[in-house]
């Protein structure tokens, strides 16, 4: 059976144990009649690879007895103390390597590994027949058979170019029939194709097989995209054969069983995604294909908290087990929780809403009812003894000669930081036991500014020394507010990546431990914020790169207007100013030579003047003669 695209579960043919494999590929073994977990077995994934599928197998009781031989005494002592049940009591595990393991629960370890070539890709799905072989499927599209008493591969062959993801094992007929996209039926005996079924539109996940009147087949399978289980005939040769009857789900199954009770009736229940259980009571002269079946009876499980009633997912379901037949095992609650019942069903009643406790809620209480106990138990052992003074020795202390001690002497270095007047009280870095009572006392009270004043810091070493020392469950409401802290203004962000960034590296294994559903809930808001924040960066980021370059240029501008303002050098040689102001000197005349009477100006004016108009008249003349000679 399988519990959606990772989770891999069975019960054991008798329903007293549950097998349940989880995302990070631990095995865990619950006992169904106590809801005890029994077992925990994490495997050496890179030696094995993750389990991928697994099935309940009994083995012989030589092959125990050989396996019982070759332990040592210590484990012999423990392994013959179980029941014989126990002993005989296998998981086939098939691994993401293509080789399988036999799990034993009475060693709780991988006792024995199958020989062979195995599949070359990880294996879909497993099944045993009444022989002792173990028959297995992969994404290589193989078939192989496994002899468990053997302890090796015995033979294979091919089902075509679809991957099969379920296969099933057929007793009367002596079958073997594949799930992929279609359902293929092969003789064991000769290997070969027989039937082919038709008629659903994804990958076939899970199927069961059962047996009408003695002498009819059937095999009930559904897929991983549709809401409804069909009925097929396993007879005569044929292909594409239609289905014989198909049954309506609100939902997508992730469980399916069925069982032939007493009276000769079809007893078919599944598990739908929605954790809500199916089940159907089909008379064997009423399987036909006119019509889809509606459910006879709905079961549906709901919490019995007095605020908030939430519905209680079921986990899985089981109809094929010896152990009172006629009733339902189910198991409810969480892949880390998990409680299961017996329920008779009651086909009258058309829908039927049972009131639990939650079994999360359920472990806890019992957990802390546990711890009282203890203390109770320890309390009611201690006993005060009775001493009789008369028979009391009292020894004298020991005198230490005044040799021995070593005179302490303060360095001169501490007595100068004491005299120092200056120093202020409380300066230095906070301790961090200080910063921790602040802490929890501002997460229990709710005080924001007591939780302002211990989140304002940037020291690395204050914050890993208080969130080192924080208690656990003052870990969830500091991230609440650390939360809060992201969504105000740009320094209180810092401040709360900051402690963010090392509250994970500090508590990884506390987080790790609230499970995939809660840590998202916890970290989704911060997510999400992170996450805008981080959106508008490249927006923020062509802002700013416009802005220096708009900078930039008018810092330009204005240092060219002002590039020739003043000058950059001014050079003075003394000598040759000197030199010129001497010649200078040389080559103008004296003082008196520049003085001049005023009547002697007037007179050389007037001779200009004179020489002027003469100048003028023979211009004249000589413009008259021209004339003349012209005529």
């Amino acid at each position: 059976m399988a519990l959606g695209p990772q989770h891999v579960l069975s019960f054991s043919p008798d329903g007293k144990l549950f097998a349940f494999i989880n995302d990070q590929g631990i095995l865990r073994i619950w006992d169904t009649e106590t809801n005890e977990l029994k077992q925990e077995y994490t495997p050496n994934l890179q030696l094995s690879g993750p389990c991928t599928a697994l099935t309940w197998v009994i083995v012989a009781s030589s092959s125990c007895e050989l396996t019982e031989g070759r332990k040592s005494k210590k484990a012999r002592k423990s392994h013959t103390g179980l029941t014989k049940d126990s002993e005989a009591n296998y998981l086939a595990l098939g691994t993401s390597n293509g080789h399988i393991s036999l799990y034993s629960y009475a060693l709780g370890k991988i006792e024995r590994t199958l020989k062979g070539e195995g599949h070359s890709g990880k294996i879909t799905c497993l099944t045993q027949d009444d022989k002792g072989n173990l028959y297995s499927c992969g994404e290589d599209c193989q078939i192989l058979v496994w002899s468990l008493s053997d302890e090796k591969q015995l033979s294979s062959w091919s089902v075509g170019t679809e991957k099969p993801y379920s296969i099933v094992y057929t007793k009367k007929s002596n079958n073997i029939i594949v799930g992929g996209r279609q359902i293929k039926v092969y003789s064991v005996a000769s290997q070969e194709l027989v039937q082919t079924f038709t008629g659903h539109t994804s990958d076939i996940n899970l199927m069961s097989s059962l047996v009408l009147d003695d002498s009819v087949e059937y095999i009930l399978s559904t897929s991983r995209m549709d809401r409804i289980i069909c009925l097929w005939n396993v007879g005569k040769k044929g292909r594409n054969k239609s289905a014989a009857c198909t049954l309506l789900m609100e939902d997508v199954a992730h469980c399916l069983t069925s069982h032939v009770d007493n009276e000769s009736n079809l007893r078919v229940a599944s598990v739908t995604r929605s954790g809500v259980i199916h089940m159907y009571l089909i008379a064997a002269d009423n399987v036909k294909a006119e019509k889809p079946i509606k459910p006879k009876l709905t079961i549906k499980l709901a919490s019995d908290s007095t605020t908030v009633i939430a519905p209680i997912p079921v986990v899985s379901v089981s109809l094929q087990h010896n152990y009172r037949p006629q009733e339902l095992i189910f198991g409810y609650g969480s892949s880390s929780f998990l409680v299961f019942e017996r329920l008779t069903p009651n086909f009258e009643e058309k829908l039927q809403v049972l009131i639990r406790t939650d079994p999360k809620s359920l472990y806890l209480t019992q957990g802390k009812a546990s711890k009282k106990d203890a203390k109770l138990g320890v309390a009611q052992k201690t006993v005060t003894p009775i001493v009789n003074e008369a028979d009391v020795n009292y020894k004298s202390s020991v005198t230490v000669s005044r040799k021995k001690l070593k005179a302490f002497e303060m360095p001169m270095e501490s007595r100068l930081q004491n005299l120092n007047i200056n120093a202020i009280p409380g300066g230095g870095a906070p301790q961090a036991q200080s910063k921790v009572q602040l802490l929890v006392q501002a997460l229990h009270s709710k005080d924001n500014v007591l939780l302002r004043s211990v989140l304002h810091t940037h020291d690395i070493k204050t914050i890993q020394l208080t969130l080192l020392k924080l208690p656990v469950h003052y870990v969830g409401p500091l991230v609440n507010e650390l939360t809060q802290f992201m969504q105000q203004k740009r320094m209180n962000v810092e401040y709360a990546v900051d402690w963010l960034k090392i509250l994970v590296q500090t508590h990884s294994s506390q987080l790790m431990a609230l499970g995939s559903e809660d840590l998202l809930n916890k970290f989704g808001p911060c997510i999400g914020i992170i996450e805008h924040r981080v959106n508008c960066l490249k927006e923020l980021s062509k802002v700013a790169g416009r802005l220096d370059l708009l900078i930039n240029q008018i810092k330009r501008n204005t240092n060219e207007d002002n590039l020739y303002t003043a000058n950059a050098l001014v050079y003075e040689d003394n000598d040759s100013s000197d030199s010129e102001v001497e010649d200078a000197g040389e080559k103008s005349s004296p003082d008196d030579e520049w003085d001049e009477d005023p009547e002697d100006i007037v007179e050389n004016m007037d001779q200009d003047g004179e020489d002027n108009d003469d100048s003028e008249n023979e211009t004249d003349s000589d413009a008259e003669n021209e004339e003349e000679m012209e005529t």
